[in-house]
Order: C-alpha cells, then sequence, then structure tokens
C-alpha cells in the first residue's frame, strides 16, 4: 500500500556507494545483527567485492552463504525535518521511499510519521 510521510528527524546517508544486488545472486554472509533490537539484518559480500547490510528475510542462507530472495539496494536517502516523502515499501524498521526530488532511497521508520494515502 502506497502511503504518504513527512520526515520527523532527519537522517544522513550512511554509505556513499550501496551495494545493489539482483534475485538470485550468491552472497558471502559474514554477520549478523538487530536494527532497533528487532530487526535481523545481515551484513553480505556481493561476488565483485561490494558489501553492505541486507534485511535477512531478503536472503536465504546456508552457513556463511546467501543466495538474493529478491532485487535489493542499499541506497539510503538523505532527509530533513519537514521533507515530505511517498512510502513504496517497509520492512526490518525501514521504509523504501521516495523523495519530491525524485530521488528513491530506505529511510527509518523512527524518522517519519507515515499517514494512509
Amino acid at each position: 500500500m502506497i502511503r504518504s510521510g513527512r520526515v520527523i528527524k532527519a537522517h544522513q546517508r550512511t554509505y556513499g556507494d550501496p551495494m545493489q544486488v539482483k534475485q538470485g545472486e550468491v552472497l558471502r554472509v559474514t554477520k549478523r545483527e538487530l536494527w532497533d533490537d528487532r530487526y535481523p539484518w545481515v551484513w553480505c559480500v556481493t561476488a565483485s567485492g561490494k558489501e553492505g547490510w541486507m534485511p535477512e528475510s531478503y536472503v536465504e542462507i546456508n552457513g556463511e552463504q546467501g543466495i538474493a530472495r529478491r532485487d535489493y539496494n542499499a541506497v539510503e536517502l538523505t532527509v530533513t525535518i519537514g521533507d515530505n516523502l511517498t512510502i513504496f515499501d517497509e520492512t526490518s524498521g525501514w521504509y523504501w521511499v521516495q523523495s519530491v526530488r525524485r530521488e528513491y532511497g530506505w529511510v527509518p521508520v523512527e524518522c517519519v510519521a507515515a499517514d494512509l494515502m
């Protein structure tokens, strides 16, 4: 369900060169951590050497090997208080959004007051 939202807490993008993976891509999984003490995320390394966090639910894990269950882009969006966003997806404590500048990326749920459209 597409929703609108307004930024209530600024967020600065963490990584300048985020990884992107395609469904079925083989990954090396090196660690697992909880985001916000609730949501499991895994640190993955692509065959090309790019690294980044992925929601654990997006990865089929077998030991240190993982297979991407879906396409994933780890780009985060830098936002400031008052920015209006369109929310397309929510997973593991993050929203996939589009800004009014037509930029796409992930923003922590805690940074956005979401409304139903």
